[in-house]
């Protein structure tokens, strides 16, 4: 994936929305969950980490596009 496709997604409202909501939902479930059921519960926040490092490594190809690694002048 190129930087521009993931500065793409990232402004993108519909994504950004998307997102939002798929982490609200991993959230409240692993709020709601019964007393006791840890695997739900370890299910949801797995959701929420696997959403939160899909963003930063897409915010990570940006920043690695606009901010180049210096290189050594031969």
């Amino acid at each position: 994936m190129s930087a521009g496709e993931a500065q793409f997604l990232l402004d993108s409202e519909t994504v950004k929305e998307i997102f939002a909501q798929l982490e609200r939902d991993a959230i409240e479930t692993a709020i709601g969950a019964k007393l006791g059921d840890d695997e739900c519960r370890r299910n949801a926040l797995g959701e929420v980490r696997a959403i939160r490092s899909l963003k930063w490594k897409l915010e990570a190809l940006v920043r690695a596009k606009t901010n180049p690694v210096p290189r050594a002048v031969v």
